[in-house]
């Protein structure tokens, strides 16, 4: 009987490999360009579990509109926040922005902002990073027993900037994109098992 055995990191590879085209296939629904100037605007781009584009939770291509318990809040329902999970990806072939042609690498990616969101380890190629989850707080205003008298919607602002090498045209994509968390108007519905 003859052993086969696999070259070493084949495995890891593979793995690696699956992972990517995971990312890339849950990010391409999702993909929010930042509404920058379209020939760049698909350099660095955010996308958000749960979050389709275009629908009308996300306007004008850079705000993404998430309402407390309803798709794109992984949190609990009622609680006047809105947490989602969320993802960087750069080169993207996006539909949302037809006459942007990715670079084949990136120099430099830098997210500033509400909050740090990851980037992807190597820029070269179309990839995402690391989905993390971040929380967005609708405001809240309560009265002297703690009652909620009015509640309206919570932002939260990432600046995003990629440049492509020299000789890229244009050279660099620069978003502003808005998060925006939505309380909710109507009592949570209760789930199976829940009573």
């Amino acid at each position: 009987m003859t052993t086969h055995r696999l070259p070493q990191g084949w495995l890891a590879g593979g793995i690696g490999c699956a992972l990517g085209l995971l990312m890339a296939a849950s990010a391409g629904a999702g993909l929010i360009p930042g509404g920058g100037p379209t020939k760049s605007d698909c350099y660095v781009e955010v996308s958000v579990d749960g979050v389709d584009n275009p629908s009308s939770r996300v306007q004008k291509n850079n705000e993404i509109i998430v309402t407390d318990g309803e798709a794109g809040d992984v949190g609990p329902c009622g609680d006047f926040a809105c947490t989602i999970r969320v993802g960087v990806c750069i080169n993207q072939t996006d539909p949302n922005v037809p006459d942007c042609t990715p670079p084949a690498s990136l120099d430099k990616v830098q997210v500033k902002g509400a909050f740090k969101i990851t980037v992807p380890a190597l820029l070269t190629g179309s990839a995402c990073g690391a989905f993390v989850t971040q929380t967005i707080n609708a405001k809240v205003k309560r009265d002297k027993n703690g009652n909620i008298k009015s509640a309206k919607a919570g932002k939260a602002k990432v600046m995003l900037v990629a440049q492509g090498p020299a000789g890229t045209k244009p050279r660099t994509d620069k978003d502003t994109v808005t998060f925006v968390c939505l309380p909710r108007t109507v009592a949570c519905s209760s789930v199976a098992g829940d009573e």
